[in-house]
């Protein structure tokens, strides 16, 4: 009786996968939603009949999206089918939601990689240097209607080209964040069916309570430190301080709005406020920076001194 219920929920998930996976080659908006799902009928079945089973129906699902879906479903299949074994099976085994996320998240760098390495290999495509090329075209034209108009923005087309410039250098830091969001995204979308069909898993705690490891502000020091050393432009040095500061960086913005979170829970304000602050931050980021330095500095005394702890012990 389990093996036949197994077998029928494996067909139940693969003939879902392939119907999302079908919706996601062709139909172009609601693409981008069913993108984010595609995990989650092998993310039920792992969680529901662990991951050597999963694997049998993810087998399946590469075979059909092949068939069905060509080159392009062969893709989809195998990057979201190994999120789904691993997310499932961290789900099954009730790890907290930041090593569910973890572990989507190395399989989500690892399906990057693998798109870049196919791409070079198999389709003879450099996707970083088409997107320079793209955005340098871009800045060209641009460039060129300014000057049709009389209007002289060479300055910020400059500093818009050097950090085009840049891209191949800050490769790293764009797959994890890449990676990150889009095993956030589909986590959500997961909580929200496990919710549903009441299964049991750990959810993330209130964004207030997050906190990163004190470690991380030493790290963010010595990407600080190796700022100051001279380096060949493209050296592997290079390249990693460039990369560990921005990715620092980051987690010290995301610790300092917990703060704000905290506090805004604190006082009572609405929960519209601290959202608001945070849209503010990341849409004001390019314009107005000195927002973000301060949420950052929120972030490294809180590392440093836990004022989060002190916040909340006031009454």
């Amino acid at each position: 009786m389990r093996k036949t219920s197994t077998i029928v929920d494996g067909a139940v998930m693969a003939g879902v996968y392939i119907i999302l996976m079908l919706i996601s080659l062709n139909v172009p908006i609601i693409s981008i939603l069913t993108y984010f799902l595609l995990p989650l009928p092998i993310i039920l079945f792992a969680y529901k009949h662990g991951w050597k089973p999963g694997l049998l129906v993810w087998a399946v699902t590469l075979v059909l999206s092949f068939v069905m879906g060509g080159t392009a479903g062969l893709i989809y299949a195998f990057s979201s089918g190994l999120m789904g074994i691993i997310m499932g099976e961290l789900y099954k085994r009730k790890t907290s939601a930041f090593g569910v996320l973890l572990g989507g998240s190395l399989a989500s760098v690892f399906n990057f990689l693998m798109l870049l390495v196919f791409a070079k290999l198999l389709l003879n495509l450099d996707i970083v240097k088409d997107a320079q090329k793209q955005f340098t075209s871009v800045i060209d034209q641009a460039s060129k209607f300014y000057k049709d108009s009389g209007q002289d923005l060479s300055p910020q087309l400059d500093q818009m080209r050097e950090q085009v410039a840049m891209i191949p250098y800050m490769l790293p830091t764009a797959i994890i964040i890449g990676a990150i969001a889009v095993t956030l995204i589909t986590q959500w979308l997961a909580a929200l069916v496990l919710k549903r069909m009441r299964f049991d898993y750990r959810p993330f705690p209130p964004f207030r309570d997050w906190s990163f490891p004190r470690s991380f502000l030493w790290y963010y020091i010595l990407a600080l430190l190796l700022s100051f050393i001279k380096m060949d432009k493209g050296s592997g040095l290079y390249i990693l301080m460039i990369n560990l500061f921005i990715i620092l960086t980051l987690v010290l913005v995301v610790q300092g709005l917990t703060v704000i979170f905290s506090y805004a829970k604190n006082k009572g304000w609405p929960k519209a406020v601290p959202v608001f602050i945070s849209v503010l931050v990341i849409f004001t980021s390019s314009i107005l920076p000195i927002i973000m330095e301060v949420v950052k500095f929120l972030g490294i005394i809180d590392l440093g001194f836990e004022i989060k702890k002190r916040i909340n012990t006031r009454q």
